[in-house]
């Protein structure tokens, strides 16, 4: 080969290299949507370049017992948690109330709705898990400082995972008020035993947690994320309740950020404390398809709420209001009567509202619509997250809205 055909060709190779190099960008790294999220400095605080990777994440939804009939199964789901059964203070899986009836969420868990939903979400890859769950702060000391409980645990999950369809267990043990220290170290044995338990028996049965979403940065949660984060597969950020129904003043339930002076806590400052704690590739981004509205003395984002009004919004309810200032009617009757109907949009928080009034009284709504949750899942996607967990199945309405944003974003 003569020297110009020999140059000739190394430069056709160094051009071919190019291309190559070009397409891999294009096919691993999607660049940032244009939105609010990406002309602020509020994601300075990661240390290191982030290329998302064009990769399946997970749509987790958790599935309370009772919207089992309001919801319907999407496409776009890949791991549904079924909510939940109870763990007594001896490690014993409840079956039973207090008064001895039959659990509603074990009875929907031996019926053929539960089976045809199993198999329903089987034939589209998806992966069924069991929440099981513990609220009691006394409950919860007892059973996490005994090891007898814990084995009476382990023995209570063989009976169910042998007997149902389960390829995963979600734990949600959420203990509220002071904490003593032996208590967080306690739960960090637990789920180590749990993990060698299920996969020296199991293999294939997934675990996670659901935690709060201040649990990385406040020492004094019962969740030392550092170490929990090594034996479970996924942690699940309730990046919710920032606002509740006993807030004093109207807010977001889900701000992804904040303006000083207005809403002092938000998911930004939180999920940084996770990504210094815990691998990005478990952390799951819990989003709301719900609010919580009160009666309010004036229609100012940041307005002060009445004692012992607040209530909880789907959704598919802040829908229906919304309908009725276009002329629409609503068969949901905690909306009979309200006027002065009108949506707005909290730049800082991400997030919609609505303000009315009703028998002359004036109210407002924080909630989560396709575009505050489209907000959610870039900002999961720019940190490149495992993906998001969705409280709750059954609180969106029949339409794809909400599910196409999801679809879209993801």
């Amino acid at each position: 080969m003569s020297k110009k055909s020999s140059k000739f060709f190394s430069l056709f190779l160094l051009l071919l290299l190019i291309l190559v190099i070009l397409l891999s960008i294009n096919v691993f790294y999607d660049a940032p949507l244009s939105s609010s999220i990406n002309d602020s400095s509020r994601l300075r605080y990661l240390k290191e370049l982030i290329i998302p990777k064009k990769e399946q994440k997970i749509i987790y939804g958790f599935l309370p017992y009772w919207n089992i009939n309001q919801f319907t199964l999407e496409k776009e789901l890949t791991h549904l948690g079924f909510f939940g059964l109870n763990i007594a203070a001896n490690g014993e899986i409840s079956t039973r109330d207090e008064d001895g009836n039959l659990d509603p969420s074990y009875r929907l868990l031996n019926s053929e709705q539960f089976l045809e939903l199993s198999e329903e979400l089987k034939a589209q890859n998806g992966q069924m898990e069991l929440v099981l769950k513990q609220f009691n702060a006394d409950d919860i000391a007892a059973f996490l400082s005994n090891e007898k409980a814990h084995l009476n645990f382990l023995q209570s999950l063989d009976s169910i995972l042998l007997a149902y369809p389960i390829t995963g267990i979600n734990i949600d043990i959420e203990y509220a008020g002071e904490n003593p220290h032996a208590l967080r170290e306690d739960f960090v044995k637990f789920m180590r035993k749990l993990d060698w338990y299920l996969d020296s028996k199991y293999k294939n049965i997934t675990l996670s947690i659901d935690v709060y979403a201040s649990a990385a940065s406040n020492p004094q949660s019962i969740w030392d994320i550092a170490s929990i984060s090594q034996y479970v597969d996924y942690i699940v950020v309730m990046a919710y309740d920032f606002h509740q129904r006993g807030s004093s003043q109207a807010g977001p339930v889900a701000p992804l950020f904040s303006e000083d002076n207005k809403w002092n806590k938000d998911i930004n400052q939180n999920l940084k404390y996770f990504l210094d704690q815990a691998p990005r590739e478990k952390i799951l981004l819990g989003i709301p398809f719900y609010g919580y509205g009160w009666q309010t003395d004036s229609h100012d984002a940041k307005a002060n709420t009445y004692e012992d009004t607040g209530f909880t919004v789907s959704y598919k309810k802040a829908k229906e209001l919304l309908a009725l200032s276009q002329g629409g009617t609503s068969s949901e009757s905690a909306w009979l009567g309200a006027t002065s109907i009108k949506k707005a949009w909290d730049n800082d928080a991400l997030s919609p509202y609505i303000t009315y009034q009703q028998n002359g009284e004036l109210y407002t709504i924080y909630y989560e619509d396709p575009q505050s949750i489209a907000y959610k899942l870039e900002y999961a996607r720019q940190l490149d997250l495992a993906g998001v967990a969705i409280w709750a199945l059954g609180y969106e309405d029949k339409e794809r809205e909400i599910w196409q944003a999801i679809a879209d974003g993801i």
